[in-house]
């Protein structure tokens, strides 16, 4: 009897669902990032008060036309929406910028009491003075996701697995159904072709390839990879530049278990450049490591022209772990790792290490 009893509740709730699904109008419960996207602008973003889109410290030419792209952007969806740095631009993103006439945008000194887009980061170690006490509504990346950033309210968090933040950038544009201009084409294509090394990069995907050829059409760009040299020709050029600022040209702070580390990415055009670069912040670095607030400090110097690499460390155990992280004791990278592979491999060789201390 009660094996019958369950079995008609059971039939008649199955009835129900199906029939009440049955009534619903077909394609009104459909819906995408898009409507979501929508919602969360007219009931979160105060269209009052201006929001800031910003990078993270030690700007790069990613973090910087991505956050002048997205806030273009916002603009367009009529969101008050303004791009901000976070300090002085290096010399790449300088020649981008100069070169599609746009202007650099302001640096933002501090994030408290403001409506705040990240964009490229999701780290407090990389990010501006007085996030904690900011209002971030949005976050837009593509790096691993370690959640140390903390809002007050639901954030719109769009992160995917492509080789730089301005190919998710593009994506909002045609998800969004926005026209590219001729200058957010070129700075957004300047800034795939930097963080994937001209597409050659293991990050690099499909979707970025496709971003890369449709801005590069839009940005009238005969030749991407002549545009590419010249870019890098200028980074390169580290005439009047100190060794200090060398290292912080693009310069990341990562914790790898109880262990804060620095990591340091220089590009150089050819083999002979890069073992110049090497002996001079080699010599800096010997006493620079010993005034920093870190473990360990790691520096890849990228070579651009047969896309090699050579790793330098520093701090007790540094040298160890980085053999233990490439599975080999000869630093010098024939082909060039992404940064974040090799920063993954540190972090879990530390981790490994800890745990079976």
């Amino acid at each position: 009897m009660r094996a019958l009893k369950f079995f008609l509740r059971m039939w008649g709730f199955i009835v129900g669902m199906v029939l009440t699904f049955a009534a619903l109008p077909v394609g009104e419960c459909k819906f995408d990032v898009d409507d979501i996207r929508s919602a969360f602008i007219e009931e979160v973003e105060e269209v009052s008060k201006t929001t800031y889109v910003i990078g993270h410290t030690c700007p790069d030419s990613d973090t910087v036309c991505s956050a002048i792209a997205y806030a273009n952007l916002k603009k367009q969806l009529n969101i008050k929406c303004e791009a901000r740095i976070s300090g002085e631009i290096n010399k790449e993103s300088d020649f981008i910028l100069k070169y599609f006439d746009v202007p650099v945008p302001k640096i933002l000194e501090n994030a408290a009491g403001k409506n705040i887009i990240l964009v490229d980061h999701n780290v407090s170690a990389q990010a501006i003075n007085g996030i904690e006490n900011a209002s971030i509504l949005e976050i837009i990346d593509h790096h691993n996701l370690f959640g140390d950033i903390k809002s007050k309210n639901p954030v719109f968090y769009l992160s995917m697995p492509v080789g730089c933040t301005a190919t998710i950038v593009w994506l909002c544009y045609r998800q969004n159904n926005v026209a590219i201009d001729k200058k957010m084409a070129g700075i957004m294509f300047g800034a795939i072709l930097s963080d994937t090394d001209n597409l050659r990069s293991a990050n690099t995907t499909n979707l970025d390839r496709e971003a890369a050829q449709n801005l590069q059409k839009i940005a009238a760009i005969d030749d991407g990879n002549k545009f590419f040299m010249e870019m890098e020709r200028e980074f390169t050029n580290y005439d009047g530049i100190s060794a200090r600022e060398i290292i912080f040209t693009d310069f990341k702070e990562f914790c790898a278990g109880n262990l804060r580390c620095g990591w340091s990415t220089v590009a150089t055009l050819n083999v002979a450049e890069r073992e110049k670069i090497k002996m001079r912040l080699d010599n800096f670095m010997k006493n620079f490591f010993a005034e920093q607030n870190l473990d360990m400090f790691f520096i890849k110097i990228h070579e651009i022209e047969n896309y090699s690499a050579e790793m330098l460390c520093y701090g007790k155990g540094a040298t160890e772990i980085l053999s233990e992280a490439l599975g080999t004791k000869n630093f010098i990278l024939k082909k060039n790792l992404p940064n974040k592979k090799i920063a993954r491999a540190i972090t879990s060789t530390i981790e490994n290490l800890r745990t079976a201390a």
